[in-house]
């Protein structure tokens, strides 16, 4: 189990929690709750009418009452059903839409914190389960958010049914006895019907208030167990990203990962069904308690009313409808402590859910907005920029100082791991410095405000992604854009060919997720549609981290020779593992363990004979055969 003890909330704090869920609920599908209570006291309304009514039919029948008045009361009773019927179906016809619609939003929320989050926090584990729990909790019925709407609806009925039973009951509890003395005496006075009416009433809080939630917590402390977080997420990813995404079909064949994957799975599979077996073990002495003393308190109601009907008291329909009347009233005064004692639980569970969207955002969004150059002026600069990942001692830059000019393009090159797209990600400002500051024109990138600067930026990132939207859709990073626009920039990408023989352009979908005529792209064609979306959002500032690992060399050289041409006078970050590729920059960095080593053109660089000299002789093998023609 997890071992985190979680710091009890004081009374203060569940009830902002409940009064924060409440408002969720409503800002998600405005008067939920009201909507759901009132549909809950319109069924209870029913149900003790049809009581009434039924009671009057079989004195009726006992009484030998003529056929015409059993009729009219038979004719009633349909007739409240079909017009309570009716009045259900016109008014609340749309709670499954109503419940779907609360859900979709309230996990909307999540979405919406999950894309605008700290990128810091996003990679992080940790962040990861605490989304896991926080989705979990709008549709837990036991403890979380639909909890809270169902127990704040079954509190509101519980009142209802108790007002209502006690002024039902008490024409027949208040009934001069036959006897007044010994035990029948005493059933049959209204100290009798007190009696049973406490007793029953304790019984009821003790299942509500005491059994209930040990029987609750056993299951909820598996929502809290991290192992069974994790596997959870385990088990999703599979069935939702491995086994249901086609395009895995190949190397899962090919590779024969089946018995791989069904390791895993059953791995997973396993971790939760053992915490859910601990849950209902824990639970199960509980719920056997709970149905004892439900069995024990409809054993003391009927009796009681037996008792008095033996008496002479009750006629056989007035028994029938005081032991429903009894059972209404007990079930009221049980759903009113459900309500209060789930609701001293609730509170943690859909604290969960505010707590992830409560993560702070630390990155510091500033305030200063961009320069609005038309000369494109810019110049960026590192300073004394140390870095190290979150929850790590190891630092990955080291001292990095760097300046570079709008309109200067510069290749970054390195072995794997030597902080490439490390920097590129602190230039982005998806991390921050550890130390040290990165400035544009002067001013450190932090003050700027956030959204204008990333506006400054189109990126490839080297595992760039392309949804199952069209093309159109892709590339403009939108569903609103200018066709010619996006026709240009996937022609200049270099897919002319391949666009030319989609079936509908520019708005062909890609992959085949949601649409049977979706079309599949290969690697370098994907790259190519990514380009194609740095080419159209036109920013000053272009970063290509390894987007062509997918193309061979000369079609990776033709498309940085024609992107070259593309970037114009804007400044550009070229990271490849290619050399050869980089050779129509202005400058080449060269980094090695986390540190600027070398700058320069090819030629200063090789004739140096440093890193760059051996990286560039080590790969000569591989490319000697083309270079001649590429670079004549």
């Amino acid at each position: 189990m997890n071992g985190n003890k979680e710091a009890k909330l004081s009374a203060k704090e569940k009830r902002e929690i409940i009064k924060r869920t409440l408002k969720a609920v409503n800002a998600a599908d405005k008067g939920f709750v009201a909507r759901d209570t009132i549909r809950y006291c319109v069924d209870l309304s029913g149900e003790f009418i049809l009581i009434y009514l039924s009671a009057l039919i079989i004195d009726g029948i006992s009484q030998s009452k003529p056929l015409g008045t059993l009729l009219t009361y038979a004719a009633i009773v349909v007739g409240i059903q079909a017009v309570l019927s009716v009045i259900q179906r016109l008014l609340f016809r749309r709670k499954d839409s109503h419940e779907f619609t609360r859900d979709t939003n309230l996990q909307k929320n999540l979405w919406q914190k999950v894309m605008t989050m700290d990128y810091i926090h996003l990679e992080s584990t940790d962040t990861q389960n605490q989304y896991a729990n926080a989705s979990f909790q709008p549709k837990n019925h036991n403890a979380g958010i639909a909890a809270v709407c169902r127990l704040f609806k079954l509190t509101i009925g519980g009142l209802f049914m108790v007002v209502t039973g006690v002024i039902l009951i008490t024409p027949t509890a208040f009934r001069e006895p036959a006897v007044t003395t010994g035990f029948a005496g005493f059933i049959q006075s209204v100290w009798g019907f007190i009696a049973v009416a406490v007793i029953t009433a304790v019984l009821e809080l003790i299942k509500s208030l005491v059994i209930n939630p040990k029987a609750i917590l056993g299951f909820e402390e598996i929502h809290n167990d991290n192992n069974v977080i994790s596997a959870g997420r385990a088990d999703t990813f599979f069935n939702q990203y491995v086994l249901n995404n086609y395009r895995n079909g190949k190397e899962i064949r090919m590779y024969s990962q089946k018995s791989l994957i069904e390791k895993e799975l059953d791995k997973a599979q396993k971790t939760i069904s053992d915490g859910w077996f601990k849950g209902y073990k824990k639970a199960m002495l509980p719920n056997l308690i709970f149905q004892l003393v439900n069995i024990l308190t409809k054993v003391l109601m009927y009796g009681f009313a037996v008792l008095r009907a033996a008496s002479g008291m009750l006629t056989p329909g007035e028994v029938i409808a005081f032991a429903l009347y009894f059972e209404n009233f007990s079930a009221g005064v049980s759903e009113i402590s459900d309500g209060y004692g789930l609701l001293k639980i609730t509170p943690t569970f859909c604290k969960k859910y505010f707590d992830f969207l409560d993560i702070p955002d630390e990155k510091y969004k500033g305030t200063i907005p961009t320069e609005k150059r038309n000369d494109n002026e810019y110049e960026f600069e590192f300073r004394h920029v140390w870095f190290k990942y979150p929850n790590t001692e190891q630092y990955v830059l080291h001292d990095v100082n760097l300046k570079w000019r709008i309109g200067e393009k510069m290749a970054l090159v390195g072995r794997n791991g030597c902080g490439k797209s490390t920097l590129v990600k602190l230039l982005c400002r998806l991390y921050d410095p550890t130390k040290g500051e990165i400035t544009l024109n002067g001013i450190d990138i932090r003050k700027y405000d956030y959204e204008e600067y990333m506006a400054l930026f189109s990126v490839v990132f080297q595992d760039s992604k392309l949804f199952s939207f069209s093309i159109a859709e892709n590339v403009a990073a939108s569903t609103e854009y200018d066709s010619a626009r996006v026709e240009d920039c996937v022609r200049r990408s270099g897919l002319s060919e391949r666009l030319d023989s989609m079936p509908d352009g520019i708005n062909t979908c890609l992959y085949k997720d949601f649409d049977e005529h979706g079309v599949e792209i290969s690697g370098g064609e994907a790259q190519k549609l990514c380009l194609a979306r740095a080419i159209y959002k036109g920013a000053p500032f272009i970063v290509l981290d390894e987007p062509t690992a997918a193309l061979d060399p000369i079609s990776e050289h033709d498309i940085y020779t024609k992107f070259n041409g593309i970037v114009g006078t804007r400044t550009a970050i070229y990271i490849s593992h290619r050399l050869s590729s980089c050779r129509f920059c202005d400058e080449i960095t060269v980094m090695e363990n986390g540190e600027i080593v070398e700058r320069g053109s090819h030629e200063m660089l090789v004739s140096a004979g440093g890193h760059y000299a051996q990286l560039w002789s080590a790969q000569a093998e591989y490319y000697q055969d083309t270079a001649g023609e590429l670079f004549a």
